[in-house]
Formats: structure tokens, C-alpha cells, sequence
């Protein structure tokens, strides 16, 4: 088994083009700097996020949570 490689994901060529059209137009350094995103982009994984998880404090969860119901489940008619 060789080593693995980059999940390719489908990207219309529209998107593909306009991206390397807008890089195109960028002077070196900043091209440059858009590559290297580009590779944080293809490290960043489900397992490079799992780092993260429970790094939270459930106070704070349960603040967020609190929020959300109060705030984010409500409709309001006269709003539009």
C-alpha cells in the first residue's frame, strides 16, 4: 500500500477558473501566500478539528445552548 493520498472533491470548472484567475492577478508574494492556504486546506481533517473537541467548558455549552433557544427558535411576523 503506497501513501495515501488527497481526497479529490468534484469543483465545477467555473469555480476552478475563477479562482486561478483572481491568483493569476495577485503580485508573487500574495500568490505565494494563497498557495499556502490552499495546503492548510488540504491538511485541515475531521481529525485535525477533533483536536478541539471538549476543549470547551459545558458552562459555556450551556450558555451557548440557552442562547440559541431563547434567541434562534422564535419567529417574529413583523419582522419582514
Amino acid at each position: 500500500m503506497g501513501p495515501r493520498q488527497p481526497m479529490e472533491h468534484a469543483m465545477s470548472p467555473s469555480t476552478v477558473d475563477e479562482i486561478a484567475a483572481r491568483v493569476r492577478r495577485l503580485p508573487e508574494a500574495q500568490q505565494a501566500q494563497a498557495l499556502a492556504y490552499v495546503r492548510t486546506l488540504e491538511r485541515a481533517t475531521s481529525s485535525t478539528l477533533a483536536a478541539f473537541a471538549g476543549s470547551i467548558p459545558a458552562a459555556d455549552l450551556d450558555a451557548m445552548r440557552t442562547a440559541i433557544e431563547a434567541d434562534c427558535e422564535g419567529v417574529d411576523a413583523t419582522d419582514w
